[in-house]
C-alpha cells in the first residue's frame, strides 16, 4: 500500500538530503517506507530513477534491497545521469532519438578538429605540423565541451565583442581562430551527419522529458544525487517537477543559509551552492522552497559539522566579518561549545611530505579493519597518492585499487606498448632495446638479453640501428674494452646473435613504422605496423590482449585509428607521439571484487553520494584540491559572459561542494603535506579558512581539538613502523677484508700495482671477489674508451706504409677510431677543430722521434717474475712504444689521453708504470725489445694541450727509478702476502679522486668516510 505522503498532491517536488549523511541510504529508507517496498517487492518496479554515475546506480540498488528487508525485490529503473545513451532509451523516445545524428566517438571527434584546425592554417599559407594541430584540437575540444555543459552559448556574438573590445594583437587572432567552433564546426558536423557528444546528451534529455510529459509513467520518477550542473540533468530535473509521481531530491543544500547570501551566489562561482543556485533559478523555486527529505535524521553534532564547513567554504569576499559570522552560527551556544560540538568526529593532520601523507592515510584505512564490520575510504583528487596508499596498503596483505584506476603505462601490456614505442623512435637505442627484451611479455630467452645487455650493449653505442648492430655484431663484441671478456663463455655470441633475431625480425615486421624519418603514411598503416611488431615481439602470446590491460591497448589503437582517420598521411615520429598521448589518457581499472570489501579509495567524482564509517580526505593541498582553473587558450575571459559561457571558477564550487559533503561526514581526518615535490607547499584554502574559524573559536586549545583522538592518532604507528626495534645497527665502518693467502692475486699488471697502492679495496673486490663494474647502457663516450681509441689510432698508424703516414691521414684516423669508439658525430664534428690541431702536434713529434730511433716497437707486452715473501709473483705490462737509439740504449714512452703522472707522484712511488717496465725491458721481457739498459722514459700528452715531457735523460737515473719501484714492488707484494693485512678503501686520503672509485659504493665509503663522490 502506497502512503501518501511524499507524493501526496501539493507536497513538495523539491528536496534535500544534508550533507554528512548517508545520502543513498536515506534516500531508499525513504523509498521504501512511502512506497511500502517492505510489503510489495514490486512497489517501485516501474519507476526511473536517475543518479549521478553508475557506482551510485549500484549503490543505490543494494540500498533498496537492504530497506526491502533483505529479500528479492523488482528494483526500479536505476539510470547514470552522466550515460544517458549507455542503456536501452527509455520506451517513447526513440523516434526522438532516431532524428540526432550519431554522437562522434571522442578520438573521431578530436581528429575532424585538428584537421579544421590545419585547414585554418593553411588558407593562410601556415603548414602546422600534426602534434601542434592536436594540441590546439584538444584546447578547443575543452571550449566544445564547456559550451555545451553552458547551455545555449551565442557564438553569433563573437564578431561584435572582437569590434567592442579593446585587444592585444594576439588575443585578436585568438579570437579569429575561435571561428573553427563558431563556424567551421557546426559546418562539419552537418556534413557528416554527426552529433557532438555533449550537444546529443542535452539533445537526448529534451527527448525523455517530452516523452515523459506526453505519457507520465506509472511508477516514480526521481533525479537524485545532482547538482544540476549540466543542462542534462536541469532538464530531467524540470519535467521531473511536473510529474505527478516525480521528485528531485538535491544533495547537500544549505536551507540555513542566509537569504543575502543566496541572493549573491549567481556572482559567486566559485560558492559550493552556486550550481544548486542556478538550478533552484531553472525550476523557479528558492532556498525556502526546498524541504528536507521526510525519514531524515540529523544528530545536533551534524548540523553544527555543516554550518562551520559551509563558512569555511564561503568566498573571500564574505569573509570581512568572519568573527561576527562565527557568533551567529553558534547561535544559543559559545562560539568554543559551537566549535567543540562541530570537530566532534573532525581531526586534521599536516604530513611532513607525500610520501609520510601516503602513511598515515593507509595506516589509517588498515586501523579500520580492527574494527569489526567498520568500513573506511580514502578521498583524493592526486592519483599519485591514492597509488602510493594502495601500495603501502599491499605491504600488509591488503588489496585497495584506487576506483580512478591505473594509468595504461604502468600495467603489464600497456608498459609493452610503450617500450615498443620508445624502442620505434630509435632502434639502436640499448636503454630502449634491453627494456623491451626485458619485458616479461617479450618471446626472448631471458639468458639470450644478458648476453646482449653484459657484453654487447654496455658502453657508448657504436651503431645506427638494429639491423646495423646485427650485421656488425661480432665486430662489436671484439672492439668492446678486455674487462667485458673475463670469463666469458663460448657461447655468448650466439645467445647475443638470437636475442636481436627477435628484435630484427620485430622491426621487419614493423614495417613502415621503422621507415626513415622523411617517409610519411596515413596512420591506420602505421596502427597496423604497430601491431604487427606488438604480436613479434611477444611471439605469438596472446596475454598481451588478454584481461583489462590488454582491452585498454586494444581500445588506445583503435582510438588512435580514429583520430588519425581524418589526419593526413604522417611521419612516424608524429604517430609514436600521438600514441604515447593517447596512452596517457587511459587508465586501467581492475575487475570487480579484486578489492578489499570494507576499504575503498576513490577520487571526488567516484566518491559522490557515497559513504563509509571513516573518510580519510588527503591532498588537501592549494592546487591539488582545489585544483587551479587552466588558463583560456583562446578566448579572452571578458568574453565568457557575454557568451553564455560559464566561467572556470565553477569547477571549483563544484569541487568545494563536493568537500563540503564528505567533510560533513561523522568521522573525517584530513590530511595535507608541508611539502610536496621536495618543495615547500600551501594547504588548501579551504583548510586554512577552517584552521582560521576554528583558532577565533578555540584559541590556544584549537589545535589541540584538531588533532585526532590520542587513540586513533596515526602518527606514532607511522613513526613505529620507521623504526627498527631490537636490531643493533651501528654506524658503518671502514670495511677491513682480509681473504686467504691462497685467493689473493698472484699477477697484476703495472696499473694495477698504482690501484693497489692507492685504493686495494678495488683489487680485493675485482681479483679475490671477481666484481667487474657494468658499463652503462648507451653511456657517453668515457674517458678511458676514448683513450683506448686514440691509442689504437697510434698503434695503427705506425704499421701504415710510409706514403700513407701523412698528418691527415693520422687526423683522419683519430676521428675514425673515436667515431668507432661511440662518439656520437654531432659532437666528432664540435671535435674537429681540436683533433685536427692535436693531430698536426702529435704528427710532429712522431716524425722527430722517427729519426732518433733506429728501431721501434709499438704495443709491446711484456713481464717479469719477482720473490716475494718466498713465492713468485708475476708482473705484466704492455708499453705503448719502444724505441731502439742510436747509442745502444731503448727509450719507453708511454701515451695519455688523461692529465699525465707528475714527478713528485712517481718519485713518491705513486706512479710505477714506467719505471716497472724498465725491469721488463733490462731482461727482455718487454715485446721484441732486445735485452738494453732504457736512458729515457717519457710521457706525450695526446690531448688539446698537447705536451711531450721525459722524466729522463740518462741510464743511470732510470736505473734509480726501476730499482727502488722494484723494492717498492717487493715490499707491496710481501706486505699483501701476510694473511693479516687487509684490503682498505683509499687509505692514504691524498690520494683519493675527486670522483667516485668504481667500488666506493661497495665499500660503503659515504658512510663511513663522509665522501659524496660523484654521482
Amino acid at each position: 500500500m502506497t502512503s501518501p505522503g511524499l507524493f501526496a498532491e501539493g507536497r513538495a517536488k523539491v528536496w534535500t538530503i544534508p550533507a554528512g549523511l548517508d545520502f543513498l541510504d536515506v534516500l531508499a529508507g525513504t523509498l521504501a517506507l512511502e512506497t511500502g517496498l517492505a510489503d510489495d517487492p514490486a512497489a517501485l518496479a516501474g519507476g526511473l530513477i536517475y543518479v549521478p554515475n553508475r557506482r551510485s546506480a549500484r549503490a543505490l540498488a543494494l540500498a533498496l534491497h537492504r530497506h526491502g528487508g533483505g529479500r528479492t525485490i523488482l528494483p526500479p529503473d536505476i539510470r547514470a545521469l552522466g550515460d544517458l545513451e549507455t542503456d536501452e532509451p527509455p520506451n517513447g523516445t526513440e523516434e526522438a532519438l532516431a532524428d540526432l545524428g550519431p554522437a562522434l566517438p571522442p578520438a573521431r571527434r578530436l581528429g575532424a578538429l585538428a584537421c579544421l584546425v590545419m585547414e585554418f592554417y593553411a588558407r593562410r599559407g601556415m603548414a602546422l605540423p600534426p602534434g601542434s594541430a592536436l594540441a590546439a584540437a584538444r584546447e578547443l575540444a575543452a571550449l566544445l565541451d564547456q559550451a555545451a555543459l553552458s547551455g545555449e552559448v551565442d557564438w553569433a556574438q563573437l564578431p561584435n565583442l572582437i569590434a567592442q573590445a579593446d585587444l592585444a594583437v594576439h588575443w585578436e587572432e585568438s579570437v579569429e581562430f575561435l571561428r573553427i567552433v563558431a563556424e567551421f564546426w557546426p559546418q562539419e558536423l552537418a556534413e557528416t551527419g554527426a552529433s557532438d557528444p555533449f550537444e546529443r546528451r542535452a539533445c537526448v534529455a529534451e527527448a525523455i522529458a517530452d516523452n515523459l510529459r506526453r505519457a507520465p509513467p506509472d511508477g516514480v520518477f526521481i533525479v537524485a544525487g545532482s547538482t544540476g550542473a549540466t543542462p542534462a540533468s536541469q532538464t530531467l530535473m524540470a519535467v521531473a517537477t511536473e510529474l505527478k509521481r516525480g521528485l528531485v531530491v538535491l544533495p547537500g543544500l544549505d536551507r540555513g543559509a542566509p537569504g543575502d547570501m543566496w541572493a549573491t551566489l549567481g556572482d559567486e562561482p566559485d560558492h559550493p551552492q552556486h550550481s544548486l543556485s542556478r538550478t533552484l533559478a531553472r525550476l523557479g523555486l528558492g532556498a525556502s522552497d526546498v524541504g528536507v527529505l521526510p525519514g531524515t535524521a540529523q544528530p545536533q553534532n551534524a548540523l553544527a559539522r555543516r554550518k562551520l564547513i559551509h563558512e569555511s567554504l564561503a568566498p573571500a569576499g564574505q569573509t570581512a566579518d568572519w568573527l561576527d559570522r562565527l557568533q551567529a552560527l553558534s547561535g544559543e551556544q559559545t562560539p568554543a561549545d559551537f566549535a567543540e560540538t562541530a570537530l566532534n568526529g573532525l581531526s586534521l593532520l599536516e604530513a611532513r611530505d607525500e610520501d609520510d601523507e601516503a602513511r598515515l592515510a593507509a595506516v589509517s584505512l588498515r586501523a579500520a579493519l580492527e574494527i569489526p564490520g567498520a568500513t573506511a575510504a580514502l578521498v583524493t583528487p592526486d592519483a599519485g597518492l591514492a597509488r602510493r596508499v594502495a601500495a603501502h596498503l599491499l605491504r600488509w596483505g591488503v588489496s585497495v585499487p584506487p576506483s580512478a584506476g591505473i594509468p595504461l603505462g604502468r600495467t603489464s601490456a600497456g608498459s609493452a606498448l610503450l617500450l615498443a614505442l620508445a624502442w620505434a623512435r630509435d632502434t639502436g637505442d640499448p636503454v630502449a632495446l634491453m627494456a623491451l627484451l626485458k619485458h616479461h611479455l617479450a618471446a626472448v630467452d631471458p639468458g639470450d638479453v644478458a648476453a646482449l645487455d653484459q657484453y654487447v650493449l654496455r658502453g657508448a653505442r657504436r651503431w645506427t640501428d638494429v639491423a646495423d648492430l646485427y650485421a656488425r655484431l661480432d665486430a662489436v663484441l671484439a672492439d668492446a674494452p678486455a674487462s667485458r671478456h673475463r670469463g666469458v663463455s663460448e657461447d655468448v655470441p650466439d645467445r647475443a646473435r638470437r636475442a636481436l633475431q627477435v628484435v630484427t625480425q620485430a622491426a621487419e615486421d614493423a614495417g613502415v613504422l621503422l621507415e626513415a624519418a622523411e617517409h610519411a603514411h596515413r596512420g591506420a598503416d602505421y596502427v597496423d605496423a604497430l601491431i604487427a611488431l606488438l604480436n613479434a615481439l611477444a611471439g605469438g602470446n596472446m596475454a598481451l590482449w588478454a584481461g583489462a590491460d590488454g582491452a585498454a591497448v586494444s581500445r588506445c589503437l583503435e582510438a588512435v585509428r580514429d583520430l588519425t582517420d581524418r589526419l593526413p598521411a604522417l611521419t612516424a615520429a608524429a604517430f609514436v607521439d600521438i600514441v604515447d598521448t593517447m596512452a596517457a589518457s587511459i587508465s586501467v581499472r581492475d575487475g570487480a571484487g579484486s578489492g578489499h570489501p570494507r576499504l575503498s579509495i576513490w577520487g571526488p567524482l567516484e566518491a559522490r553520494l557515497q559513504s563509509a564509517d571513516c573518510l580519510i580526505l588527503a591532498g588537501l593541498n592549494e592546487g591539488v584540491w582545489p585544483r587551479r582553473p587552466p588558463p583560456d587558450a583562446f578566448l579572452p575571459r571578458q568574453f565568457r559572459t557575454p557568451l553564455g559561457l560559464a566561467l572556470p571558477e565553477e569547477r571549483l564550487g563544484l569541487a568545494a561542494h563536493d568537500f563540503a559533503q564528505l567533510a560533513s561526514a561523522p568521522d573525517v581526518l584530513m590530511l595535507y603535506s608541508a611539502r610536496r615535490e621536495d618543495a615547500p607547499a600551501v594547504a588548501s584554502r579551504w583548510v586554512l579558512r577552517l584552521k582560521t574559524l576554528v583558532q577565533g573559536a578555540l584559541q590556544e586549545r584549537a589545535e589541540l581539538a584538531l588533532a585526532p583522538h590520542p587513540d586513533r592518532d596515526p602518527r606514532p604507528w607511522v613513526d613505529a613502523l620507521a623504526r627498527v626495534d631490537g636490531v643493533d645497527t651501528p654506524g658503518a665502518v671502514m670495511p677491513r677484508p682480509t681473504p686467504p693467502v691462497g685467493a689473493r692475486p698472484n699477477r697484476l699488471s703495472v696499473t694495477r700495482i698504482n690501484t693497489l697502492q692507492r685504493d686495494p679495496y678495488s683489487i680485493y673486490a675485482e681479483r679475490v671477489l671477481g666484481l667487474r663494474k657494468l658499463e652503462a647502457l648507451g653511456a657517453p663516450l668515457g674517458p678511458a674508451a676514448r683513450g683506448t681509441a686514440i691509442h689504437l689510432a697510434i698503434e695503427t698508424f705506425d704499421t701504415w706504409p710510409p706514403r700513407q703516414q701523412t698528418e691527415q691521414g693520422l687526423f683522419e684516423l683519430i676521428l675514425r677510431c673515436v667515431g668507432l669508439a661511440g662518439q656520437p658525430d654531432h659532437l666528432l664534428a664540435a671535435e674537429r677543430g681540436p683533433l685536427q690541431e692535436t693531430a698536426a702536434q702529435l704528427y710532429a713529434w712522431w716524425r722527430t722521434r722517427q729519426e732518433k730511433a733506429v728501431e721501434r716497437w709499438v704495443e709491446a707486452p711484456g713481464k717479469v717474475e719477482i720473490l716475494a715473501a718466498g713465492r713468485p709473483f708475476t708482473l705484466t705490462g704492455t708499453a705503448d712504444r719502444v724505441e731502439a737509439l742510436a747509442d745502444g740504449t731503448l727509450a719507453i714512452v708511454d701515451f695519455k689521453t688523461g692529465a699525465p703522472p707528475t714527478a713528485k707522484a712517481i718519485r713518491a712511488g705513486f706512479e710505477q708504470q714506467l719505471p716497472l717496465q724498465v725491469l721488463m725491458a733490462r731482461v727482455g721481457q718487454l715485446g721484441d725489445a732486445p735485452a738494453r739498459a732504457v736512458s729515457q722514459l717519457g710521457y706525450v700528452s695526446v690531448r688539446h694541450d698537447f705536451s711531450a715531457r721525459s722524466l729522463t735523460q740518462d741510464v743511470l737515473k732510470t736505473d734509480e727509478l726501476a730499482d727502488a719501484a722494484k723494492i717498492i714492488l717487493e715490499n707491496l707484494i710481501t706486505a699483501y702476502r701476510d694473511p693479516e693485512t687487509p684490503y682498505l678503501s683509499v687509505p692514504r686520503v691524498q690520494l683519493k679522486s675527486k670522483y667516485a672509485g668504481d667500488y666506493d659504493r661497495l665499500a660503503r665509503r659515504d658512510e663511513w668516510a663522509g665522501d659524496t663522490g660523484d654521482d
